[in-house]
């Protein structure tokens, strides 16, 4: 690999990363600390480990087979596209406005704002539909990457300063100590969007188709596997930051966190006072506003444009494997417009019990998750892609291996759910 054409070909593997670590990682990974120490730390690694392969073929199938996974959906049947769509259409509404909500709660703790929060989503969401119409993403998205930066190295900083403070024997450390109904629960909202929701790998394969076009350069495998590496590590990296902040500053102070979403904010950026103080977790609290808000302005993006391609072709007006300006389309506002009017409605209804509205959208998640795994599997290894640029054996059984995982632990959690 040249250092020239892995640069060409970095970039979809940071959009995953700004992309994830948002409501998985400030609001979940932050709860495991808190509420069980290190104990579920276990949990985070093994669901990004499972998950890998996956999130993998997002990255990789585009370059090898020259397409989008909405094109390998389209190709494996009408099954592949529907759950694909079900899967959208039962998150996207719940994950939209938690999201926003977490945006908003930030924007309210770092500015002192007293509007109302519901109102604020809707400022920021006009922000949103303004940058999103003019087309000004990039200059964003590269802003965003140097706070993502920022944001890495003082969430660090803040881990190392606190891990004296961390129980390492006894409740809390690294073994579960107990185990029930409301434990189970948990972890499967924890690892549903850990590191991300499973169908962010459908973004991924269109960012990386887009980014092919715009660079006039096809990664190779080994490229966009580096490329993908860099994001998703860090994604990982600091999941488990995050729990030992919560594991040190607040499961050994007893503390918990607040139900609503600006309390829980602030509960956040205090999070990093009480390890770096009040000018730097200033810093970090804008620093994880802009994170939040690439997040926001990613999704909104991205749930429209996945649907909006997906009706184009289901009428015969556009294929998935093409890459038509779908944000001038339509069907692309339309879809936009559906998304955040479910959204709203469902943070009118549920503003004060913000960390439910999660648990709701992240378990939606983990019982999908399985679905898109063999999905993902089957599209690059039983599909178009030619043999030498398929992964190795290791990621083959790594892959299959993840889904019969997923697939299994989903059915004991219904079982236990409804019967247990």
């Amino acid at each position: 690999m040249s250092q020239k054409n892995v640069l060409k070909a970095l970039g979809p593997g940071l959009l995953f990363a700004g992309a994830a670590i948002g409501v998985s990682h400030l609001v979940q990974s932050t709860r495991a600390g808190a509420e069980y120490g290190l104990a579920l730390l276990v949990a985070v690694l093994a669901a990004n480990l499972v998950k890998y392969p996956a999130f993998l073929i997002g990255n990789r199938y585009s370059a090898a087979a020259g397409e989008n996974l909405l094109a390998a959906y389209r190709r494996q049947g009408h099954f592949a596209t529907a759950s694909f769509v079900l899967a959208t259409l039962l998150t996207m509404f719940a994950a939209c406005a938690s999201i926003s909500l977490t945006t908003a709660a930030l924007l309210k703790s770092n500015l002192g704002i007293t509007t109302d929060t519901s109102i604020l989503v809707l400022v920021i969401w006009g922000f949103v539909g303004l940058i999103l119409y003019i087309g000004q993403y990039r200059a964003l998205d590269t802003l965003i990457k140097i706070l993502l930066s920022f944001l890495t190295i003082a969430t660090l900083i803040a881990t190392i300063a606190i891990l004296p403070k961390v129980t390492w024997s006894g409740p809390g450390s690294l073994i579960l100590d107990h185990f029930d109904k409301a434990t189970l629960l948990f972890i499967v909202a924890l690892v549903g969007w850990m590191p991300a929701p499973l169908d962010t790998s459908v973004w991924q394969s269109l960012w990386s188709q887009a980014r092919t076009k715009d660079t006039q350069h096809t990664p190779t495998q080994g490229e966009a596997t580096f490329d993908f590496n860099v994001g998703f590590f860090a994604t990982t990296f600091l999941a488990v930051c995050f729990v030992f902040m919560g594991a040190g500053i607040m499961y050994s102070s007893g503390a918990v966190f607040e139900a609503g979403a600006v309390g829980f904010a602030n509960q956040i950026v205090e999070l990093y006072e009480v390890a770096l103080g009040t000018t730097i977790s200033k810093l970090v609290g804008f620093a994880a506003l802009a994170v939040i808000f690439s997040t926001t302005l990613t999704a909104i993006d991205a749930w429209p444009r996945t649907l909006a391609v997906v009706v184009l072709d289901y009428t015969g007006k556009s294929s998935p494997a093409e890459t038509p300006n779908i944000s001038r389309h339509p069907y692309y506002w339309l879809s936009m417009l559906v998304l955040l009017i479910g959204a709203y409605l469902i943070i009118t209804a549920m503003m004060a019990s913000f960390t439910s509205l999660i648990d709701i959208a992240t378990t939606v998640s983990f019982l999908m998750a399985p679905v898109f795994a063999f999905l993902n599997h089957k599209a690059m290894f039983a599909g178009i892609v030619p043999a030498e640029q398929r992964p190795g054996r290791v990621i083959y059984v790594w892959s299959l291996s993840g889904c019969w995982i997923m697939g299994a632990i989903a059915l004991f959690y219904l079982w236990f759910r409804f019967f247990g």
